[in-house]
């Protein structure tokens, strides 16, 4: 009873224009599709259109702090390791590079070899059974079987021993050069209970030569040894001619960077 008395005593003293400010939009029209309008608000003073000049406030603090933020980076002094680092794009990546020129040998240091391999080969009348050829920065010096081994066998001859001989004097004067030493056939297939095929004759061929060169002082990381069978012929195996011309045994010289020096093996300075 007390609170309803309080409560009718207030809305009694109540303003009429007290709810004023709300303006309660019109209904709408019955069937329209338009929904009915928002409940506007009213600003003290009646002015509603001012709501932008909050966004405006925003903006412009965002752009002034971005300001701000450009002109302390722009300005901020180069660390002196900056400033050396300009120069780095000059310098070279490390990875596989050719050989530095001023270590390659010369072309006609390469000719030299050559010219004394070949002198050699005449000297010894083997200018028949001993070929001698350059290329760049390679010699290759070849030796029929004729000269090197029997029909069948891996066993060197003493004909050959002198060419061998020449070359490994050559190879220790000259520590930049290394040795490729390839085995070949003609296309007779062969099959003995030591070499089943052409394959085994070849490689053992090469690693005869190969294992002479290192009694003799060469280092063995200066060799490399492969046989080829009849499979890098040089002449059609048309004959008997060409076939002997294709049963070799070639080396290869040529320029190595990575060539190291070793102590020759024990008894190996004993030369005749």
């Amino acid at each position: 009873m007390v609170a309803g008395c309080f409560a009718d005593a207030a809305l009694t003293g109540m303003q009429p224009n007290s709810f004023s400010r709300i303006r309660y939009p019109a209904p709408a029209p019955r069937g329209s599709v338009h929904p009915p309008a928002r409940l506007k608000y009213l600003q003290p003073g009646g002015d509603d259109g001012n709501w932008w000049m909050i966004t405006l406030s925003d903006l412009t603090l965002l752009l002034l702090g971005f300001l701000v933020a450009w002109y302390v980076v722009s300005t901020k002094p180069i660390a002196p390791q900056e400033k050396s680092g300009a120069a780095a794009p000059t310098a070279q990546l490390p990875g596989p590079q050719a050989v530095p020129p001023e270590s390659v040998p010369p072309a006609q240091e390469w000719q030299g070899v050559r010219d004394e391999m070949t002198s050699f080969v005449d000297a010894a009348g083997l200018a028949n059974e001993v070929s001698v050829e350059a290329a760049q920065n390679e010699v290759f010096v070849s030796l029929k079987d004729t000269i090197s081994f029997e029909s069948g066998k891996a066993d060197l001859r003493s004909q050959a021993l002198p060419v061998l001989e020449k070359l490994v004097a050559m190879v220790l004067s000259r520590p930049t050069l290394s040795l490729e030493i390839s085995g070949h056939t003609d296309d007779r297939p062969i099959a003995t209970t030591i070499f089943p095929s052409n394959w085994e004759l070849s490689a053992a061929r090469a690693g005869r030569v190969g294992r002479y060169l290192i009694e003799r002082g060469v280092p063995p990381s200066r060799i490399a040894v492969q046989g080829y069978a009849n499979h890098r012929p040089r002449l059609p195996n048309s004959n008997a001619g060409n076939r002997r011309g294709n049963r070799r045994v070639e080396i290869r010289l040529y320029y190595n960077a990575d060539a190291k020096t070793a102590q020759p093996p024990s008894g190996a300075d004993d030369r005749p």
